[in-house]
């Protein structure tokens, strides 16, 4: 890979500011690239200012992904786990990408906050296939393998079904394996909004007193249809607000956040820092079966709640350009919200680790 960049401030006027830059890529065997980027400020008072820009970007496959070697994963599939292998994929293209932001700023005072709004358009991007779409696709619920209309008998499928290795009939109870592969996926559109604002009160105390909180707010996150054989394994979706458990995108709330206080005196520093993840939904309809013993529904886990994770770090400023960091993560020991997946949390948001005590020194030559 090489590639050669320039940037270039333009002052256009005293309160307007023009900032363009411009990369290029070449990546072998992948392709090459020209990316612009064009990014406007505006000081419209002494205390409030305006911001917006527009790029692309182009990232070119990694070499683990462009290669024939697979890894092998376990999956829970018709009452059982069963191997999913992963491949690589030779003929992969790069992912591209049209980037749009505008937002405002204001400091006056003590008080400095933003607000921007986001968009992303992305092209071909790099995911791995989803292979609880395709099982599910392959072998529809209520759908007997000997009708005539089923997958297994359609022949609009036969490059679907190839994906499957069958110990006997096509069937969920004969499934060996499931082959999938990183491709370039469907074209994705996600905005939101990023919030951050900070107060210093000055001298309270003996010291200095800061508050700040920051927050991201995303609007959306839709994909298009998502096609795996000639057939369409995923109808298209907004990921916002769900679980989106073995689908083409991860766990995604619609609120992240954190606030904290903070007071400095001398060489102290104490820090505690509140940290937010929504609550969202696993939108998986089995998850509200009736249960056949008795025909309850059980709805614990259709609600991933908002979890409020607290830390608290103190820092001290000692002789000889030494600093020592005293850290207490997760302070309030809370456990991660229960999910209805393998480990009982989502690993996308949550952590099984409970009240964690960190030290660490650092020394300046």
């Amino acid at each position: 890979v090489w590639a050669v960049f320039g940037e270039l401030h333009v002052p256009i006027t005293d309160t307007i500011d023009l900032q363009l830059a411009i990369r290029h890529e070449d990546y072998q065997n992948v392709g090459s690239t020209t990316n612009p980027k064009a990014s406007l400020r505006w000081q419209a008072t002494p205390w409030l200012a305006f911001r917006g820009g527009y790029s692309s970007t182009f990232r070119g496959p990694p070499l683990t992904s462009l290669t024939n070697s697979s890894v092998t994963g376990l999956s829970f599939i018709a009452g059982s786990f069963r191997a999913i292998d992963f491949f690589g994929n030779p003929d992969l293209k790069p992912e591209k990408a049209r980037n749009y932001n505008v937002g405002f700023i204001v400091k006056t005072g003590g008080l400095f906050a933003t607000v921007d709004y986001w968009r992303f358009n992305f092209r071909n991007p790099m995911v791995a296939e989803p292979s609880g779409a395709i099982v599910d696709t392959m072998f529809p619920a209520g759908l007997a393998v000997t009708d005539p209309s089923h997958p297994c008998n359609d022949p609009t499928f036969v490059g679907l079904k190839a994906r499957f290795t069958f110990q006997g009939a096509c069937s969920t109870s004969t499934i060996a394996r499931v082959r999938t592969q990183v491709v370039n996926g469907p074209p994705v559109k996600t905005s939101g909004i990023d919030f951050q604002v900070n107060y210093d009160f000055g001298d309270v105390m003996g010291g200095r007193v800061n508050v700040g909180a920051s927050a991201t707010y995303t609007i959306n996150y839709k994909i298009a249809d998502f096609k795996v054989g000639g057939v369409t394994v995923q109808p298209g979706f907004d990921a916002v607000g769900f679980l989106n458990y073995q689908l083409s995108a991860t766990s995604l709330p619609e609120w992240k956040g954190s606030a904290y206080v903070e007071y400095s005196t001398g060489p102290h520093n104490v820090r505690f820092t509140l940290n937010y993840i929504d609550s969202y939904k696993d939108q998986r309809t089995s998850i509200l079966a009736p249960n056949p013993v008795d025909g309850n529904v059980l709805t614990k886990g259709q609600t991933i709640k908002a979890t409020y994770i607290a830390e608290l770090d103190y820092r001290v400023l000692l002789p000889w350009d030494t600093t020592m960091t005293l850290s207490v993560d997760n302070l309030f020991d809370q456990d991660p919200s229960f999910a209805r997946l393998d480990l009982n949390y989502d690993p996308f948001t949550g952590t099984p680790l409970g009240r964690t005590y960190k030290v660490s020194i650092k020394k300046r030559f």
